[in-house]
């Protein structure tokens, strides 16, 4: 007998999705499914963690259950048996929460792993060897390493988390656990004990504190038939605690009872640039309609050009800040703040002052925009409903929150899921209203204001400090301990990797590929287009193909869908674009947000911004298309679908009426020299840019945007505005604008529901009319990236590239050998399905790389458009030790010493599977991918399938006859180049290292904004960086290229 009792049931009017939730009466295990036709299901395994102190024991709990269950005591069994199943997992550990993912193409997979899984969460094996190896150890060269402290290591002295945690302490009560810093302190990880982390697990993971979420097509019946036998295994409510995290916590969030302002220093070289965050306590978290608006109060004081802080605090003459961001945190109270990134140094108190005046002044009936309030709602309404058109995982989160801090019986989420009333309730509120929520939450309420600055005093300090610590450790160890302690870490690899017996393997069955759905479209061709074979027995192909005048001189590609919007994507060929020009695309990347001047008459940037946020949902200019062929740019528009017509006239405003205003052109100049202290301080855009600009011409429109390419450029710019030279870059900016939009370089795509327009072609004919005459007609070509690669980038031999980045600790490393740039090959195939092999969670890479501690993340990429296969090292804390084990892999593969795994080379193919479904798990995604397949990369409408026939063709020798002829090139100087961004004190080691494996190595290093005092060092202690709020357990895996993709 069931003890599941539903608690709710709903259609969500705003989405093509249904939810029901239901709760275990016998254990208060919840369990939640969000039903929304997609290939993918998506699973979030959420639990509730609050800790008084800052041991990590969440963080580390989130990579502890992946170690082994009582039931299946091996470690990657789980991950083994996913990568067959076509899935994959992740975890994320926030201040108030931990959740454990799992990603899977199609049910069949995902209901074989789910009863695993959540036994793995909720029975962990928890054994010392694990805690060792995955939390902290010292290694037998006296450094100190563990999965977890390196990851922390390389946080801790970062300027956003010191930000970030001083605002929390300063903002909640010292015992509170939203003042605790989750993912665990360098000082307090050491001293951790594997008990303290098993106590946390039994108080925490409980079943009445697990909330099993699922979305995407799912099978109700097996979904709860899988559920009731699990909870019938587990304790009942009698016999654990009744305590909510935060919610019952004796230590409440309460209203500050003063302003707070704490300066910080965080270690830098460059000390022209700090940071600033300002955090209030906002309304309950069940003020429903308050935590909403506090939101979009927000919006709109920072949403664009013209918003309040935006215009007073960035695009001025002199900015404040280079951008402003803003957001809240989803507690017992809504926490809403405020940060501004690139403050000028001298500049913080300034800003900080500044800004809580702008708002004070603005916080008043005679100033408070209604309109303009008004429209931030029904545009961030818009939003929410195409995003979760697109995708449940917003509804996920939401139910996550829900779990957390509302009623147990599940009477609020229906009442806040199933409709929009938040939004229908506010949109009708008076500027009386707003005012007095603006001058409550954010003028009459003592905030907390971290101003963080940079210290090249601390900087110095920490490098001397981590000298000392390492020389210390080693002369306390001596040979003795240090040789034990390598023996201890031998030891208790040994005993994690033990083998998982072949035969409980094989009790799983095999989820067959077949039932996997992947989404199709309608696509028609109109014009100009040639690619599409259109079906005009199909009655929409008919009515948009008898749309269409005669001689239509316009390429255009529709995608068709149900839809209550359309995406529409213009393409465009850089290669027209004078290469001298080239660089100015980051300014022309602004273009929606320039003055306009039609038949004599300007409209002020301040209207046409106002005006473009009122007729789309988003617009954007960039390079690329679907994140792919670099050397294309395009322009965006996605709008509701009866504003089709609105998003073509846009279309033609911005092309061919932008006013190239001196002010507005100075300004964005500036915007774009500012923030580049942010990016000089990020290890992995050093290596990106160091990259890009050896191996891709001054031809290359994606060479010629990179932040150190295009520094002194911009600056130049800046001294010809300001000696009265801005009509030269006037006529450059209308060159521009001559060369790329013309007729015969533009390629409209659309993707969405036409179906109802009443002329979808012929609504052209005013966009055509404003292209400039022409004399060629014929179609452009598009751009290839391999057109525009240097000497080094088509040879890719003998050189390696070290950039010393010192605001970041981290070392990062590509090393790249030459592919056949052919999408079609057998061969393709093989190099894809060895990188799914050899970067597969437990496979070789992870196990010998990650799993030793060595590196965060390592992993494969094939990019086929540049003709490169590459091995990357992501926050290696041995980069060099990463690149002789991630070497001595593939010789051991090739010289037989290693035989390939057959459930390890099931779980690749599996992989990639599950890889093409996830990344076209929507309509829209599945329509820009089937373009890409079709017309840039000539393979054809039915890739996925065609792919997924020759994988199963690809045999183990195939595997091995790839690694040895592409895969060792990757560690043979004479075939490969490295690229590397590390922190300056590693540069020598580095150095003499490649110099010996017969590279030419040259080094630069990363110049300070202001680089008077610049100064060159060297030494060999090392930490790690991170560029996000959360701590992922398995997220390495996720920032490698998805390979059947071949994405930039």
């Amino acid at each position: 007998m069931s003890s599941l009792e539903l608690l709710t049931s709903f259609d969500v009017e705003y989405a093509p999705s249904s939810v029901k939730k239901w709760r275990s009466k016998r254990t208060g295990l919840q369990a939640v499914i969000i039903d929304k036709e997609s290939p993918i299901v998506n699973g979030f395994f959420a639990v509730a963690t609050e800790v008084e102190d800052d041991s990590g024991t969440p963080h580390t709990l989130e990579h502890l259950v992946f170690m082994g269950s009582k039931k299946y005591p091996y470690k990657g069994l789980l991950d083994t048996l996913g990568n067959v199943a076509f899935s994959n997992t992740n975890a994320w550990t926030a201040t108030d929460q931990t959740v454990y993912t799992l990603t899977t193409a199609g049910w069949e997979g995902f209901k074989l792993l789910l009863p695993i899984y959540l036994d793995h969460i909720l029975n962990p094996t928890l054994t010392d060897e694990a805690c060792y190896t995955e939390v902290y150890h010292v290694d037998g060269e006296g450094k100190e390493k563990g999965v977890v402290f390196s990851e922390m290591q390389g946080i801790q002295n970062q300027s956003w988390f010191l930000t970030a945690l001083n605002s929390q302490r300063e903002a909640y009560h010292p015992k509170s656990g939203y003042s605790s810093e989750t993912g665990g302190l360098m000082e307090n990880l050491r001293v951790l004990s594997n008990d303290k982390i098993r106590e946390f697990h039994q108080s925490s993971y409980r079943p009445s504190n697990l909330c099993v979420i699922v979305n995407g097509s799912v099978d109700e019946d097996e979904f709860l038939k899988i559920i009731n036998e699990f909870d019938n295994e587990l304790p009942s409510l009698e016999n654990g605690s009744s305590y909510r995290p935060f919610v019952d916590s004796p230590y409440p969030i309460k209203p500050l009872p003063q302003k707070i302002v704490k300066t910080i220093e965080f270690p830098e070289k460059d000390e022209s640039y700090g940071e600033i965050t300002i955090t209030w306590v906002g309304p309950k978290h069940e003020n429903w309609d308050e935590d909403l608006a506090i939101t979009l109060l927000l919006e709109y004081l920072t949403d664009s050009s013209i918003s309040l802080l935006i215009k007073n605090l960035v695009e001025i003459d002199e900015p404040l800040a280079s951008d402003i961001h803003c957001n809240t945190d989803d507690y017992t109270y809504t926490m809403p703040y405020i940060g501004l990134n690139n403050v000028p140094t001298n500049r913080l108190h300034e800003a900080h002052e500044k800004l809580l005046q702008l708002l004070n002044v603005h916080a008043t009936v005679d100033q408070f925009d209604l309109v303009k309030m008004r429209e931030v709602v029904e545009n961030s309404k818009l939003k929410l409903i195409f995003a979760v058109e697109k995708s449940a995982d917003i509804l996920s989160d939401y139910v996550i929150t829900d779990f957390l801090y509302s009623d147990l019986e599940g009477q609020t989420l229906g009442k806040n899921l199933r409709t929009l009333r938040d939004y229908e309730s506010i949109s009708k509120w008076t500027t009386e209203q707003w005012v007095e929520l603006f001058q409550r939450y954010l003028v009459n309420n003592n905030p907390v204001i971290i101003v963080s600055k940079p210290s090249k005093a601390l900087y110095k300090s920490n490098k001397e400090q981590n000298k000392k610590l390492l020389k210390d450790r080693i002369d306390e160890l001596g040979e003795e301990g240090l040789n034990h302690l390598k023996e201890k870490l031998k030891n208790s690899q040994e005993k994690n990797d033990l083998p998982i017996p072949q035969d409980i393997l094989d009790q799983f069955p095999k989820p067959d590929p077949s039932k996997i759905q992947f989404i199709d479209t309608l696509t028609i061709g109109i014009g100009l287009n040639k690619d599409v074979e259109n079906d005009l027995n199909n009655k929409l192909t008919s009515k948009y193909v008898n749309d269409t005048p005669k001689d239509f001189p316009l390429y255009i590609n529709i995608d068709q869908f149900k839809s209550e919007f359309i995406s529409i994507d213009i393409i465009l060929s850089s290669a027209e674009i004078s290469q001298n020009l080239l660089p100015y695309f980051e300014l022309y990347s602004e273009i929606f947000t320039f003055p306009l001047e039609i038949d004599g008459q300007i409209i002020p940037f301040e209207q046409v911004i106002k005006d473009i946020q009122n007729d789309t949902i988003s617009t954007s200019l960039y390079n690329g298309f679907d994140h792919q062929f670099n050397e294309l740019i395009s322009a965006k528009i996605q709008v509701k679908k009866e504003n089709y017509i609105k998003a073509i006239n846009w279309f033609k405003k911005i092309f061919y009426f932008t006013k190239f205003d001196k002010s507005r052109v100075k300004v964005t100049i500036e915007k774009i020299i500012n923030g580049l202290p942010s990016l000089k301080r990020s290890g992995s855009s050093a290596l990106s840019s160091v990259q890009t600009n050896n191996t891709f011409t001054e031809r290359s429109l994606y060479r010629s945007k990179d932040f150190l390419y295009t520094e002194s450029f911009y600056r130049e710019l800046l001294n010809k505005i300001e000696n009265g030279k801005f009509d030269d870059i006037l006529k450059d900016l209308e060159d521009i604008r001559t060369q790329l939009f013309k007729l015969n370089n533009i390629r409209v795509i659309i993707s969405g529901d036409l179906s109802q327009v009443e002329h979808p072609i012929k609504s052209w004919n005013e966009f055509i009319d404003a292209v400039p005459a022409s004399s060629s007609k014929e179609l452009i070509t598009i751009p290839r990236s391999f057109e525009v690669l240097t000497d080094l980038g088509q040879s890719l031999s003998g050189k390696t590239f070290i950039i010393t980045t010192p605001g970041s600790e981290s070392t990062f490393l590509t090393s790249n050998t030459k592919i056949p740039i052919d999408y079609l090959s057998r061969s393709s195939v093989a190099v894809s399905l060895a990188a799914s092999y050899l970067q597969a969670v437990e496979g070789p890479f992870w196990r010998g790389i990650r799993g030793t501690g060595l590196a965060y993340g390592a992993n494969v990429s094939r990019n086929v458009e540049f003709g490169q296969l590459t091995f990357e090292i992501y926050r290696g804390s041995d980069a060099i030790k990463s690149y002789e084990v991630g070497s001595q892999i593939i010789k051991d593969f090739v010289n037989g010493v290693t035989k390939i795994d057959k459930t390890l080379f099931e779980g690749a193919v599996s992989s990639l599977i599950n890889g093409i479904a996830s990344f076209q798990s929507n309509y829209y995604a599945a329509s820009s991918a089937k373009y890409v397949d079709n017309v840039l990369k000539k393979r054809g409408p039915n890739f996925n399938n065609n792919f997924i026939k020759e994988l199963k063709a690809i045999t183990e020798d195939d595997l091995i006859d790839v690694l040895k002829k592409y895969y060792l090139n990757l560690f043979d100087a004479q075939n490969s180049a490295v690229f590397i961004s590390s922190h300056p004190s590693n540069a020598n080691e580095l150095k003499e290292y490649f110099e010996s494996r017969g590279y030419e190595v040259s080094i630069e290093e990363v110049t300070a904004t202001n680089d008077n005092d610049a100064e060159s060092e060297n030494g060999d202690e090392y930490t790690e960086e991170e560029d996000s709020d959360g701590y992922s357990d398995e997220d390495a895996e996720d920032d490698s290229e998805e390979v059947t993709s071949d994405e930039e």
